[in-house]
């Protein structure tokens, strides 16, 4: 199929299911979200703190902002009470499911976390992933006997949908523009060479802006197509550092106005297309509380903590030349 990052490789943790694709004209139906200010939330990984800073923002928008959360909410609240008190709070706005969550509520290990990880993610990164999928499982069916029919519901979300922003159409989804664990939008894959499958995507799902996380590293890129503009914004992580000497999670905005003043110290960057503002917004949430709770399930010398704990602390190698594409990098990066 066309654009999709196939893998013959079925580890746990580096296949992509063959349940996971889906095809760009996927996307070329009436929109399902219709707003003024779209928030596109991808990658808050249990961090309600990040969680309830996002909503303290979307207070502070001049017109009435709609939440999107495009997948791995869940993850490292790998403790039932945590666990329910992140889907409470999840769904009071709208989900599609990512990986984790189609994976947390699997009932076989044969994907693994569902990640997909490229080879230049390492072996040890992928087990971990795994390990840490296993348990955010475990906790999921005890966080049920508080929130029947959990599992079921996080099974049941859809794996994209299309929101409408002014006359902007918003492909949002959890990976890429194929599949619900694709890596063609990951800042390497994004600002590589190789654009004609997505330009032909753009044409097939009638979107103007594709909008997803998943690689949890973010990414901003413009195309020029013969319809016009069009880009596509990979928002990283809302619950986790995106860059190096930064605390803060990353979202994205997509507005038919401007990011407004008493925002404006958390825009890091951004674009226009088709009448719309797309911007990449900071979400500077309680490090202290949220790196205490962290701390409580994931212990020095856990799955997360070895993968996951200095990235919560100092942030990726990574800046936001990276994510804008003017610099070289070989491949994707660790988690870690």
């Amino acid at each position: 199929m066309d654009g999709i990052d196939a893998r013959a490789n079925t580890r746990p943790g580096r296949g992509c299911p063959a349940e996971y694709g889906y095809t760009p004209r996927a996307f070329a139906h009436e929109a399902e979200v219709h707003a003024d200010v779209l928030y596109v939330i991808g990658g808050l990984y249990g961090n309600l703190q990040a969680l309830h800073e996002i909503e303290r923002m979307a207070a502070l928008e001049e017109a009435a902002a709609a939440l999107v959360f495009n997948g791995d909410f869940h993850w490292f609240d790998a403790e039932a009470e945590w666990c329910a008190a992140v889907e409470r709070a999840v769904m009071r706005h709208r989900a599609l499911r990512g990986n984790v969550e189609t994976e947390a509520v699997a009932e076989d290990d044969a994907n693994g976390c569902g990640c997909a990880y490229p080879e230049s993610v390492p072996d040890a990164d992928v087990e971990r992933s795994n390990q840490i999928l296993s348990r955010l499982r475990a906790a999921m069916r005890a966080a049920e006997g508080a929130m029947p029919g959990l599992r079921a519901r996080l099974a049941a979300l859809p794996m994209h949908l299309v929101a409408a922003v002014g006359d902007a159409r918003i492909g949002i989804v959890h990976g890429d523009a194929w599949s619900l664990a694709g890596w063609r939008f990951a800042h390497d894959a994004l600002h590589g060479v190789d654009d004609a499958a997505l330009l032909r995507a753009f044409g097939q799902s009638a979107v103007d802006i594709f909008a997803s996380s998943h690689t949890c590293l973010p990414a901003l890129r413009l195309f020029d197509t013969a319809a016009g503009e069009r880009v596509v914004i990979n928002n990283g992580a809302a619950g986790m550092p995106n860059f190096a000497g930064d605390r803060a999670g990353l979202i994205t905005r997509i507005a038919a106005t401007p990011v407004p003043a008493s925002l404006a110290r958390s825009r890091r960057y951004g674009t226009e297309v088709a009448d719309v503002y797309i911007d990449a917004l900071a979400v500077r949430f309680d490090t202290a509380t949220w790196d205490a709770q962290f701390a409580q399930v994931w212990p020095a010398g856990s799955p997360a903590a070895v993968s996951y704990g200095r990235r919560i602390i100092d942030g990726p190698q990574f800046s936001i030349d990276d994510a804008l594409g003017r610099t070289e990098r070989a491949g994707c990066v660790s988690v870690a």
